[in-house]
């Protein structure tokens, strides 16, 4: 279930109180105000982590439980808050592009993980039918952006590569290459897909 929009509306507000207690001119009241979240975000922190400790002890329905709260947009970010999401990253972001494949195929296209660095940045490879919309390639690339971003707000970056899906090169050599000295290296390889053929 997304969270309504009061919800919302208390997070924006969360985000404001703390622009402003940033920019107070007292230091002793930023200090007093970062050690308040600080204090509060680790009573909360160990309470959620105590939570989850019960609910495994339950057994198979506990870990049930804990995979429905990681499932959830509200829970789970939440637990992502505060590191206690049951679900590393590579699975959240695989269960993200599996749960895009339907859009994906409505678009000839494809999408793989490539790589999840040590730091979080999240690189995929997206292989689309050769003589697509531009328009149509980059709404895809940007949606499939938005669906890691929301199972995976921890990444640092998300770099979606498009593959070269051999897709035939024409062999035209712009005015623009001849005058910047590439012309005879562009016209040497023209010559040499053209005599593959």
């Amino acid at each position: 279930m997304p969270p309504d929009k009061d919800l919302q509306k208390r997070i924006q507000r969360i985000g404001e109180i703390v622009e402003q207690l940033e920019a107070t001119a007292d230091p002793n009241a930023r200090a007093m105000a970062k050690e308040l979240l600080e204090s509060l975000m680790a009573l909360h922190g160990a309470a959620l982590e105590q939570i989850l400790t019960i609910t495994s002890q339950t057994g198979e329905t506990g870990e049930s439980l804990i995979r429905k709260f990681g499932g959830d947009q509200l829970v789970s970010s939440l637990l992502l808050l505060y590191g206690l999401h049951p679900c590393d990253m590579q699975t959240r972001v695989t269960a993200a592009l599996e749960k895009s494949r339907g859009f994906l195929d409505s678009h000839s296209a494809k999408a793989e993980l490539v790589s999840i660095s040590e730091d979080g940045a999240v690189t995929l490879r997206l292989h689309r039918k050769p003589g697509g919309c531009l328009s149509t390639a980059a709404t895809v690339k940007s949606t499939l952006q938005a669906a890691i971003q929301d199972a995976a707000p921890d990444a640092t970056s998300i770099l979606v590569q498009e593959a070269d899906n051999g897709a035939p090169r024409s062999g035209f050599v712009s005015l623009a290459q001849l005058a910047g000295g590439q012309g005879m290296a562009a016209l040497s390889v023209a010559r040499t897909q053209r005599s593959g053929d």
